[in-house]
């Protein structure tokens, strides 16, 4: 089964270009292909997004190089409705510049992924109001 996922989000300062992420039997090299074509992309990223919610050892080992990355932004977003627990390793990496933790709901999602990127102030294109200043999300 094929999996396409198209990402196409506009906002403040960004315009993300659809980006196709296709799922299916892997490229020729099997896993060893995967690894490198899957960290190739979290190397050449500006910021890693990860839903958290559902436990994923692969999602785990990428958020554990991404924070290798020194300079590379982490946000991590979790749906507490899911009646799951976040793993302590995850919550308990926040340090509120560089990985941050975010408990959201579907309705706070594009509310939450507008704050992140407006937060980023790359040069250029003004303050954006950061972390510590956003009431009304939470993070940990």
């Amino acid at each position: 089964a094929t999996l396409n996922i198209q990402l196409a989000k506009c906002s403040h300062h960004y315009c993300f270009p659809s980006f196709p992420l296709t799922r299916e039997e892997g490229p020729a090299g099997g896993d060893r292909a995967i690894h490198d074509r899957d960290l190739a992309w979290l190397q050449q990223s500006d910021v890693v997004v990860a839903e958290v919610t559902q436990p994923s050892l692969g999602v785990g080992y990428e958020l554990g190089r991404a924070v290798d990355m020194k300079e590379k932004k982490v946000l991590c977003l979790f749906r507490p409705s899911s009646g799951r627990a976040l793993s302590a390793m995850i919550r308990g990496a926040t340090d509120g510049r560089r990985l941050l933790v975010v408990d959201y709901s579907e309705e706070q999602l594009e509310a939450v992924l507008d704050w992140f990127f407006s937060s980023l102030d790359p040069p250029g294109l003004g303050s954006g109001s950061g972390p510590a200043t956003n009431a009304g999300l939470t993070s940990s």
